[in-house]
């Protein structure tokens, strides 16, 4: 076979006509568990789940323990469904090698599927190159069956997504609300998924407006550091520090450094708009030149550097660089370093020479 497309897998799983060998991997978490389990429910019998079904932890086991099973012939089915998640191929040469060679002469009765879920796939160098192990390993699936990368969705297709998903339930949502509660809530499916379901229990029969969607709809990482953004823009040092507080406090998993990274990205956007604009650009050409994915990443962009200039965005970009440092070398507690960074950014959005 290939590296098929997941309109391909999807149809693989409708007719039947599937291959021995499956290889799944990307970045879209929902994706990856819904089609594996399709394919579990599709090609494992419950009544014989006990014989032709067989499932691993790549962290507990060995390859010796996985193609033992794989090797099995089915009882009263058509097919022996081997099932392992985060396999550690990177630790092992040898371990490619046995399954190159397992896949060569796979039994046509044998299914054998190899996902990436926690573990992140293809395989990094130290200098962030995919390694020459990934590639063997696609390689080896590629030829004996089905390589399959699942990553996020475009906005157009998770507009769609959300429009049907709340018409089956009975109400209509317009195109620009949909995008919305992107912007909103994410791009994460089950996210957005669990949104729907909570939206339409609450509306009870009313209208769907941008109002109920803020009301409603619960807030990602992104819409509350733009929100941090917005009020620091805006000079608005309560609600500045509202919104810290509750992204230290309400949100413990959330580490400093990742923090510092988005409201950072934030900047950048507003930069990169800054600097089209000046150079007689239009902002799309920063979607595409950028490859942004939503455009709501853009149209937060144009909005919140309305009222800076280009020097004010490049001694913001200093300051949050600054703050980096700070959190990587200094022994300084992260929440302070942080409202350090919003007085700083609130004095430059108004112009004020803070040091």
């Amino acid at each position: 076979m290939a590296k098929i497309t997941e309109a391909e897998l999807k149809a693989q799983i409708k007719t039947g006509e599937f291959t021995n060998a499956y290889l799944i991997f990307g970045q879209e978490g929902y994706l990856k568990n819904h089609y594996v389990n399709l394919l579990r429910k599709k090609i494992v019998e419950p009544t014989f789940e006990d014989f032709n079904f067989h499932s691993y932890n790549g962290k507990d086991t060995t390859m010796d323990e996985i193609l033992k099973d794989a090797e099995l012939l089915p009882m009263m089915s058509s097919y022996n469904f081997v099932l392992v998640c985060d396999y550690p191929f990177d630790k092992s040469e040898s371990d490619i090698k046995l399954v190159q060679e397992f896949l060569k002469d796979i039994p046509e009765t044998t299914i054998l599927v190899f996902w990436y879920d926690a573990l992140e796939f293809p395989f990094k160098n130290k200098d962030g190159k995919i390694s020459a192990k990934s590639t063997k390993l696609e390689n080896a699936f590629a030829k004996a069956g089905s390589v399959i990368e699942l990553n996020s969705k475009t906005e157009a297709e998770l507009v769609k997504m959300l429009i049907s998903g709340f018409r089956k339930r009975g109400y209509e949502l317009l195109p620009n609300l949909a995008k919305y509660l992107i912007s909103v809530s994410g791009t994460d499916i089950q996210t957005l998924q669990n949104e729907t379901e909570k939206i339409c229990f609450y509306l009870k029969g009313n209208e769907i407006t941008k109002e109920a969607i803020d009301k409603l709809a619960t807030k990602s990482l992104q819409a509350r550091v733009n929100d941090l953004s917005k009020a620091i823009l805006a000079g608005d040092s309560n609600k500045a520090y509202a919104v810290l507080n509750a992204l230290f406090f309400n949100d413990k998993d959330v580490k400093p450094d990742y923090l510092l990274g988005t409201i950072t990205k934030s900047y950048v956007d507003m930069y990169r708009v800054k600097c089209a604009k000046a150079a007689g650009k239009p902002a799309t050409d920063i979607k595409n030149y950028f490859f942004y994915p939503y455009d709501s990443y853009i149209n937060n962009a144009v909005r919140d550097s309305a009222n800076l200039s280009i020097k004010q965005l490049r001694k913001s970009l200093d300051v949050l660089m600054d703050a980096d440092n700070a959190l990587k070398s200094t022994s300084t507690a992260d929440r302070l370093i942080f409202e350090k960074l919003v007085v700083k950014l609130m004095l430059i959005a108004k112009e004020v020479k803070y040091d």
